[in-house]
């Protein structure tokens, strides 16, 4: 038999991402193939803290499946050294799934004991037969499957991951039950996430609310309605090729009343699933199909969608039409900017993302029309420009929440990083003010300066941070002008130094030393400057707490944890103020987050009010 570069096929076949997802949802297919009834799934992670030190975040570790099936026979043994396999072509097996454990992680072992004897071996792109070890020995038929050494650490949400792998295999296992045959999968972890630590998943227990089937462009589609009860919520359609699902289409994701999955399963899904079983390969648009491939998403998906929403009318006495009465008044708190009676009585189901697309376009096809009228010199409505106006404002406000709610969920470790570069990112002159939320230090700063903008001034800026390169080994994270006086020169300084968290006392003072320095080289070069602010981003600890007030920084007030601050005069004269702020990046964070509050909330009033 000619062998294949498994390394090579890796690189060259699975080009995309390799999940946890993916992996479990092949080796417990594997398992029920193999006919196995009790499957385990053990999910074991580490854990690090996240910014605000109250939290954890946790990154898989390692993954452990184990079963009662038919396990490594020499037959199997021999499929298994085999690429492309045809043994699983009754089940709709491509004989491949297995190398997504070699995409994954770089270690996977495996051990299988038969009624005479126990086999294992690690599985490796360059596994041969002459690998496996076998030992004599009796036991009950058991196969283990431990997968580690994972190559891109993630921090996995356990709800998620396990909720997924249950509606992935929620239909094989309900059809399974079906032919007589009950299967269980438990799963186990040690994330300490808010989710049990061991859950049962069995098909005795899987009822279909409701079956339907309906026929499009000659191929037939069956449909399984699935209710979870609350707290689960939304609406999902799996597409499921030889029973596995391969997509998930959302229809919706706010519908709260409890939540449907429906499992839509077809010969038609089954031929166009590709070779890793992680999409269907069905034609775009009606242009891209052909008579071998008649169907496009853009009629299929539709079509499923309203035949979904249909099943769940009928066997639900109307709880899609219950839903879309209340789901408009909760819309205004996710997305208070938007004319909510503007997107027609579909808004009840549409969800973040469709909202957003929607709302989008039609504020596009507005601001066209109105530049078109201008082209033509047709007149204006001077509201319209003023509601435009408005509407980019309202969304900016939401954006804000948007970045301090990703910077708060940040590993302490990564924290300082991604507060620079959310500030102003690294190498960037801040030209583009679509690159800097400077807002995220004080919203005062929002008419910042693009400090490279003046040739002369670009100059200056350069020699101080040569000069203090040379004396200090590296220059200030971020230091820019945000306001002119009335002859267009910098009048005012802002500087940020960010410090990692672990820094000690001395560490901590260099920082602050450094922001002085800074401020005071580039006040004696640029004789308009009146004011600088200086922020010094650290932890703040007991120890560095009391030096601070020995030297006469003061408390300020804030939400969190410590801020001080210190007044200083600096430049040759010693006539321009230093007003310098240390502070933890949480205080950072959760303060920004209070002024972006005040906005917030008067956008929800709005909307409410025009809801009434």
């Amino acid at each position: 038999m000619a062998r294949i570069n498994l390394r090579k096929f890796l690189n060259e076949h699975y080009k995309g991402g390799v999940t946890a997802r993916d992996v479990i949802r092949e080796a417990v297919t594997n398992s029920i193939h193999a006919s196995a009834t009790s499957i385990s799934v053990d999910l074991q992670f580490d854990r690090h803290p996240t910014l605000f030190g109250d939290d954890a975040r946790s990154a898989l570790h390692s993954i452990r499946i184990s079963d009662n099936g038919e396990g490594f026979t020499d037959d199997n043994l021999n499929y298994f050294d085999e690429v492309y396999t045809n043994h699983k072509d009754h089940l709709g097996g491509k004989g491949v799934g297995r190398l997504s454990f070699l995409k994954f992680a770089d270690s996977v072992k495996i051990e299988s004991q038969l009624p005479s004897k126990k086999v294992q071996f690690f599985y490796t792109p360059d596994f041969k037969l002459d690998d496996v070890e076998k030992i004599e020995r009796t036991g009950p038929n058991s196969t283990v499957i431990t997968i580690s050494k994972i190559k891109d650490r993630v921090n996995s949400q356990v709800t998620k991951l396990v909720n997924s792998i249950c509606d992935d295999l929620r239909l094989l296992l309900f059809l399974k039950k079906q032919a007589g045959k009950s299967v269980e999968i438990e799963f186990t972890h040690n994330s300490q996430q808010p989710f049990p630590e061991h859950v049962i998943f069995g098909g005795q227990s899987i009822e279909a609310y409701a079956t339907h089937a309906f026929e499009f462009e000659g191929e037939r589609f069956d449909c399984y309605l699935f209710r979870d009860e609350p707290p689960l919520k939304g609406i999902t359609a799996m597409l499921c090729a030889d029973e596995i699902c391969v997509e998930e289409m959302p229809i919706s994701k706010r519908f709260d009343i409890c939540r449907y999955v429906i499992s839509v399963t077809s010969g038609y899904l089954s031929g166009r699933a590709n070779m890793e079983r992680k999409r269907l390969e069905i034609p775009a648009t009606s242009a891209d199909s052909d008579l071998i491939s008649p169907i496009s998403r853009e009629s299929l998906m539709p079509r499923i969608r309203a035949e979904c929403l249909s099943i769940i009318n009928a066997a639900a006495q109307n709880e899609i039409q219950e839903f879309k009465q209340t789901n408009v008044k909760k819309l205004v708190t996710y997305y208070p900017f938007i004319q909510i009676d503007s997107l027609n009585g579909e808004v009840g189901l549409l969800d973040a993302d469709e909202i957003v697309k929607t709302y989008r376009a039609q504020l596009a096809r507005r601001e066209d029309t109105l530049v078109e009228a201008m082209e033509v010199g047709a007149p204006i409505a001077f509201d319209d420009i003023s509601h435009l106006a408005s509407d980019d404002l309202a969304r900016f406000i939401v954006h804000r929440a948007l970045v301090i709610e990703s910077l708060a969920k940040m590993p302490r470790d990564a924290a300082e990083e991604a507060l620079h570069n959310a500030i102003l990112k690294k190498h960037s002159d801040g030209n583009d003010i679509r690159e800097n939320n400077v807002w995220l230090i004080d919203d005062k700063f929002l008419s910042y300066n693009n400090i490279f903008s003046d040739e002369a001034l670009a100059k200056v800026v350069k020699e101080v941070n040569e000069q203090t390169e040379s004396k200090q080994q590296r220059r200030p994270d971020i230091a820019g002008f945000f306001s002119k006086d009335n002859s267009g020169h910098p009048n005012k300084l802002v500087i940020v130094e960010f410090k990692k968290p672990g820094a000690d006392i001395f560490e901590n003072n260099k920082a602050l030393l450094q922001c002085r320095f800074y401020a005071n080289e580039l006040v004696k070069r640029v004789p308009t400057l009146r004011e600088v602010f200086a922020f010094a981003v650290v932890e703040i600890d007991d120890e560095f707490y009391a030096d601070m007030k020995q030297t006469n920084f003061k408390d300020v007030f804030s939400l969190n944890e410590k801020v001080l601050y210190n007044d200083f005069q600096i430049g040759s004269e010693n006539d321009v103020p230093l007003h310098f702020y240390v502070m933890p990046a949480s205080s950072f964070l959760i303060d920004a987050k209070a002024r972006n509050r005040v906005f917030e909330e008067v956008l929800q009033f709005n909307a409410k009010q025009k809801l009434r």
